[in-house]
């Protein structure tokens, strides 16, 4: 037994040496040899080895000093305490930072505060004085056209032109108009507004002939002299003419530029039922069209009855204007004011001034200015821009200063209970004095004898012209009839609509072969509140078969004149509308 035990100590004894002696020996680093050893024992023999054998037991690992593994753990466990390390020191760092930025923000919150407590008055009152108190919108009206049939006649939009006989097919897209709306109101008491107004551009031409001769004693001379006057189109096609566009650049003008005073009817004459009435001076709305425009609702697609005659849609004066109340209803509303006698777009040359009006009777009451049945009545009395001073003094001159008149009755009802609130009508009669020329005529399309330019050949219009201008003169009376209105299908957002108007041009001719009807019919698509779009159709009409036009009837020298009724013009068009 001792000599068993004294054998395992020396065994173990040569091994601990052997082992040791290993580690001792010098090795590469990096030498394969110098690697982590897995140690085996014989429980028997109490021998240790270095590989697995029969009925050894696994001791465990033994990494020599300076093996390539004990250098990387050592590395290892240092890499590791040094990134903890590095790690908690930028944590603390970072706490530190952003404990200072939440200080710092809460110091910034609280100078801000004190700011903003310091200039909140005068931000409100900013805010209410120009905010609050300015409004700024638009408005553009386009157009795709197609002209089955074309002959002379009317436009049917502002400054919208096509060649005239012979141009069948003719077809074009259109920015008819385009309108920016800036209103201002300082005060209650008054309030402004102004609008430009981007549309095709109007020129005129110049036509220069003429030549006369004189003769002076003792003998004949002979003077050549040019005389030149303004033509108001240019010519279109062998023998037509636009009446007003050579170049179609889009012009600016002023559309309105008036000032309101608001409140005259409430604080100076202190009149509750007109409250809400007020004086208007400047360029503003005429007292007709632009109302009868609201009631009707699609300006965008034709013109009303007397803004497609002759009536312009803007005057410039002084007006007095609104509804008249009683128990938050209106029973009338009225539009009287005194303009010159040129349009808006024109210089005043007139010895006189215009005066027209419009007032609406709402028998059973309204809730607004449209609302339920309506019977309004207008007039207008004035002169031709012509009728300068000196012209004024001239005796029979009638056909330079001869009065001009206009007069419309309208019926009108639009629905005021859920039952019939979709639909609306009116019906309209129309009285005029002197109110529809040959310029009004062929605004749309003409004969180039019309606008200045003299036509030739067998084709002529010159005889046709003269006749026309016969026909219209300062002595016409004019008198005509209109329907129209609206029906909202429903469950939809398309509503159908049409305007028809039946004209005479003079009643004092037995048979005028300008007489003619005209109509407005089409769909319309209401996509959203600003935005709108139509389908119609468009005709001018005019209703006599075709005649010759007897001689003798505009005075002794007036001759016969063949195929006096003029070609009709049919059109279809895609319509748009945007506002905001």
């Amino acid at each position: 037994m001792r000599r068993t035990i004294r054998m395992v100590t020396l065994s173990m004894l040569g091994a601990a040496l052997m082992l040791s002696a290993v580690a001792m020996t010098p090795r590469p680093v990096f030498s394969d040899e110098v690697r982590a050893i897995t140690l085996y024992s014989d429980p028997t023999t109490g021998q240790v080895f270095t590989k697995r054998c029969r009925r050894c037991v696994r001791l465990g690992e033994y990494i020599p000093a300076g093996s390539t593994e004990e250098i990387e753990r050592k590395v290892e466990r240092r890499v590791s305490a040094q990134t903890q390390a590095q790690l908690d020191q930028e944590r603390a760092a970072m706490q530190a930072e952003e404990a200072q930025r939440q200080a710092q923000q809460q110091q910034w919150n609280a100078e801000m505060a004190k700011q903003v407590s310091t200039i909140q008055p005068w931000a409100t009152e900013f805010g209410d004085r120009w905010y609050k108190k300015i409004s700024v919108g638009t408005l553009i009206y386009a157009d795709y056209r197609y002209y089955s049939h074309t002959g002379f006649g009317p436009q049917f939009l502002t400054q919208q032109v096509w060649p005239g006989v012979g141009n069948n097919s003719f077809n074009s897209f259109d920015i008819t108009r385009t309108y920016l709306d800036f209103k201002f109101t300082p005060i209650d008491d008054i309030s402004a507004r102004v609008t430009p107004n981007m549309y095709v551009a109007l020129n005129t031409g110049t036509t220069c002939t003429a030549t006369s001769t004189s003769t002076s004693t003792g003998g004949i001379k002979t003077t050549t002299t040019t005389k030149c006057v303004a033509s108001s189109g240019d010519k279109s096609g062998a023998n037509s003419g636009f009446a007003q566009t050579d170049d179609g650049d889009l012009g600016f003008r002023l559309k309105y530029a008036y000032i309101d005073y608001n409140t005259f009817f409430q604080k100076v004459l202190k009149f509750a039922p007109m409250h809400d009435d007020k004086i208007t001076f400047g360029q503003q709305q005429n007292p007709l069209v632009d109302w009868e425009e609201n009631l009707w609702g699609f300006r965008y697609t034709a013109l009303t009855p007397w803004n497609y005659l002759s009536l312009s849609s803007t005057q410039v004066g002084v007006a007095m204007k609104g509804p008249i109340k009683f128990n938050e209803k209106q029973w009338a509303d009225y539009d009287v004011g005194v303009y010159d006698d040129a349009s808006f777009h024109a210089v005043e040359q007139s010895a006189y001034k215009q005066v027209m009006g419009r007032v609406t009777i709402n028998p059973f009451g309204a809730e607004s200015r449209y609302d339920g049945l309506g019977l309004t009545g207008f007039y207008d009395y004035g002169y031709s821009n012509k009728c300068t001073p000196d012209e004024n003094e001239l005796t029979n001159n009638n056909g330079t200063c001869g009065h001009i008149a206009r007069a419309a009755g309208i019926a009108h009802y639009n629905g005021l209970t859920p039952w019939d609130q979709t639909w609306g009508a009116f019906a309209e009669w129309d009285y005029g004095h002197n109110a529809f020329s040959s310029s009004n005529l062929f605004s749309g399309s003409g004969p180039s004898d019309a606008i200045g330019i003299p036509s030739t050949g067998p084709s002529s219009f010159a005889a046709w012209n003269k006749m026309v201008g016969g026909i219209l003169n300062s002595q016409s009376v004019q008198m005509g009839a209109d329907l129209g209105g609206h029906f909202d299908i429903p469950y939809t957002p398309f509503t159908a609509f049409g305007l028809a108007q039946w004209f005479q041009p003079n009643t004092r001719i037995s048979k005028d072969p300008l007489d003619f009807t005209r109509y407005d019919l089409g769909v319309q698509w209401m996509i959203n509140k600003y935005f709108r779009v139509a389908f119609d159709s468009q005709a001018i009409q005019y209703y006599h078969s075709q005649f010759t036009f007897a001689p003798g009837q505009l005075g002794a020298k007036s001759v016969a004149v063949p195929y006096a009724v003029p070609r009709d013009t049919h059109a279809f068009f895609l319509h748009l509308e945007f506002r905001y």
